[in-house]
């Protein structure tokens, strides 16, 4: 997939309307809610292995 003349056009416009402090600002928040959100998943595979081999976990097994 290639960009062409006018997506690269938009993309150089919003950099100039919106500056570099914005964007940086923008990118910064956008990786931290990555982190964030991959570091929630970490814990819920952590959680689930804590649960005793007794008892069953809330998944639907579809049986």
């Amino acid at each position: 997939m290639t960009l062409g003349l006018i997506e690269v056009l938009l993309v150089v416009l919003v950099f100039l309307i919106m500056g570099p402090r914005r964007i940086a600002d923008l990118f910064r928040s956008m990786g931290r809610g990555v982190h964030d959100f991959v570091d929630t998943l970490g814990r819920d595979k952590g959680a689930k292995k804590e649960l005793p081999e007794g008892e069953p976990d809330d998944r639907d097994t579809g049986g």
